[in-house]
């Protein structure tokens, strides 16, 4: 896929903000969008082709106001990334359920409820690109991340449907689904993370598969996404004799 005009939603920082950077590099007009202004500003700085959206995706006014305004402005919406993301948690065996509806409000929702504008907006210019930022923490439920897994579970089944709904339409969805990657996220996480990878590294994998391939996975590092993908077909004895290992010492 060829330089065009690109939507970051949660490029403000992370992952999000070097995808961003890179695409610039590569020669695409990026518009950035999250709630913080100063770090979307942060971002665009120095990139004649960066472009601060300020948004918060639980605003359902706000979304189709965004997309009007970039499409105003840019002209047209070649590639969606979606990657915002809500930082909240919970103590395992605990299930705070306005806690939950923070994560899918963002997580989810926050995807679903910009979906039916971008794809009006991708068929009148004849297609598009959709690319969603879950996890490799969404293949299986996963201790002491209920919220953060279950989300992620969410969004990989919503592109698998996707993909195929939407393919007749000429909009082509991608599912990101990297490892441990540095950013304030993560920086947040008290349990060791095995692969941990730089931002830098992971933006360019990200980037690369969604402009010089076509498969509908790009997911990394590879030892963890095989580790995780076992995980999914063993028996459930066995998978949760595992699982059991990663509770925290009491």
């Amino acid at each position: 896929m060829g330089p065009g005009v690109a939507w970051i939603i949660g490029g403000g920082s992370g992952i999000g903000a070097a995808v961003a950077a890179r695409l610039a590099a590569e020669d695409w007009t990026v518009a950035i969008s999250g709630r913080r202004r100063d770090r979307l500003d942060e971002v665009a700085a120095g990139h004649d082709a960066i472009h601060a959206y300020p948004l918060d995706v639980t605003n359902p006014p706000g979304v189709t106001a965004t997309i009007d305004r970039i499409v105003a402005d840019l002209g047209r919406i070649d590639l969606m990334v979606f990657g915002a993301v809500a930082a909240v948690g919970a103590a395992p065996g605990h299930y705070p359920a306005d806690r939950f509806e923070t994560a899918l409000d963002t997580n989810l929702l926050g995807l679903v409820r910009l979906l039916d504008p971008l794809v009006a907006q991708m068929q009148v210019q004849g297609g598009g690109q959709i690319a969603v930022l879950s996890s490799l923490a969404g293949y299986v439920g996963l201790p002491r991340a209920a919220m953060y897994s279950a989300s992620k579970a969410a969004l990989i089944s919503l592109c698998q449907t996707m993909r195929v709904e939407l393919a007749p339409k000429h909009i082509h969805v991608r599912l990101i689904a990297p490892g441990y990657v540095k950013s304030e996220f993560t920086a947040r996480n008290d349990f060791p993370m095995p692969f941990l990878m730089e931002t830098d590294a992971a933006a360019r994998r990200i980037v690369d598969g969604l402009t010089r391939s076509s498969r509908f996975e790009i997911a990394f590092p590879w030892p963890m996404v095989a580790a995780m993908k076992l995980l999914r077909v063993l028996p459930y004895p066995l998978f949760f004799a595992i699982m059991a290992r990663l509770m925290p010492k009491r």
